[in-house]
């Protein structure tokens, strides 16, 4: 990759999913801070963040279709500027109502930067376009661990908490002076590129949107409601299933970042030369079922802790490699289509903590857990068919 003409281009793309990896966990970081300044509580916040899922949800489509037409480089050149509005009106406004406007520019930054970074990444690594999409998966969360060292930083010094915020702004706006100075593959390029892709793997016939299309989508929403539902809920087993302290079951948080941190360098590895994007979203959604069912059976503090781990494993890049596979199958339009399954998870980030929060509140953490056995077999099934049409247009 770093022989690549184009290696600068991923890097700048690169620093911007780590600074988004602390933007996402920026508002609930700060929450005392933040419910103080603005005279409300954690529900209060939360919606917050849900505006930002929300917008970013509704914008998705537009930007990829706009990417198409007028260029990736643009949008991941305004996606920090945008974002900055948010990271410096936050801090300083004066109300609430200003701060869901301020979370909007956040959502509508993040559809920019997704709908232009996924295509560009394969634009830029045609040979190897799942491995450049999968790598954002650890920059982010490497973006995550980060944050709360720089958190620390300011708040140990008694300083202003909005400190954090003004600082991955300023880092953002140098990162976008520095793609802004970036090469990016011109229309000749990507034409010949996709001429490339077309005559390499055989394709035999044109794919079909409502049959794979629809599948690749649902795998969209299924992977990123695995994520959600495993991050949200994994203490709240420790604590009422298992009789864990708050603390202890908080490192089961710790463990399934670690799963899914080694599993996409390994993936980055193995799909160089060896996989393809398609078939990890049908093993990955297996092996987490596999684990799932052991925990539910077993029930342990040990078992939790392999499942967990695993669970992180298999969960780490599913949905990159899902996008990987929409543009592969949808080359044409790549961004649009890209976009179609971002906003699948973006609908899955707002949709699964009110309904798991619904399910504990009637039926109790245990249930919550079977509805996520569900989702694993929608995702599977869906990602067999997925696999099944994408061998029939790759003539595999």
């Amino acid at each position: 990759m770093g022989k690549n003409k184009y290696f600068k281009t991923a890097l700048g793309i690169y620093i911007s999913y780590g600074m988004l990896g602390m933007i996402l966990i920026l508002l609930s970081s700060n929450l005392v801070f933040l419910t103080k300044q603005f005279n409300t509580d954690a529900a209060g916040i939360s919606f917050l963040i849900s505006a930002e899922g929300i917008v970013r949800s509704a914008t998705l489509y537009i930007a990829g279709r706009l990417s198409d037409k007028y260029g990736r480089k643009k949008f991941l050149c305004l996606a920090p500027l945008v974002m900055i509005v948010f990271l410096v009106g936050i801090p300083l406004s004066p109300s609430y109502e200003l701060a869901i406007v301020f979370s909007a520019f956040a959502g509508i930054s993040h559809a920019f930067m997704d709908a232009a970074s996924y295509p560009t990444l394969m634009e830029c690594f045609p040979k190897t376009p799942g491995t450049a999409n999968v790598l954002i998966k650890a920059f982010i969360a490497t973006g995550g661990a980060l944050l709360p060292f720089i958190i620390a930083f300011f708040v140990e010094r008694n300083m202003f908490y909005g400190n954090t915020f003004f600082l991955i702004a300023i880092i953002l706006f140098i990162n976008g002076v520095f793609i802004m100075g970036r090469k990016f593959p011109d229309k000749t390029e990507i034409a010949a590129s996709n001429q490339e892709v077309q005559e390499n793997n055989n394709i035999v016939s044109e794919p079909v949107f409502r049959k794979e299309g629809i599948a690749v989508i649902i795998i969209g929403f299924t992977s990123n409601s695995i994520y959600t539902a495993f991050q949200m809920w994994m203490p709240t087993f420790g604590q009422k299933m298992l009789g864990l302290s708050q603390l202890t079951s908080l490192k089961f948080i710790t463990y399934y970042s670690l799963g899914a941190i080694v599993s996409v360098f390994i993936l980055a590895k193995l799909l160089q030369n060896t996989i393809k994007p398609v078939l990890v979203t049908v093993v990955y959604p297996i092996i987490g079922i596999v684990m799932l069912i052991l925990l539910l059976i077993f029930k342990t503090t040990t078992i939790a802790i392999i499942s967990f781990t695993l669970a992180g494993f298999s969960s780490a890049g599913v949905l990159q490699m899902a996008q990987t596979t929409m543009g592969e199958l949808f080359w044409k339009n790549k961004g649009a289509m890209i976009a179609l399954v971002s906003t699948a998870s973006g609908i899955a980030a707002a949709v699964i903590p009110a309904s798991t929060g619904l399910i504990l509140r009637h039926f109790g953490i245990v249930a919550v857990f079977y509805f996520l056995l569900v989702i694993y077999i929608i995702g599977i099934i869906a990602s067999i068919v997925a696999k099944s049409r994408y061998d029939k247009v790759y003539g595999r």
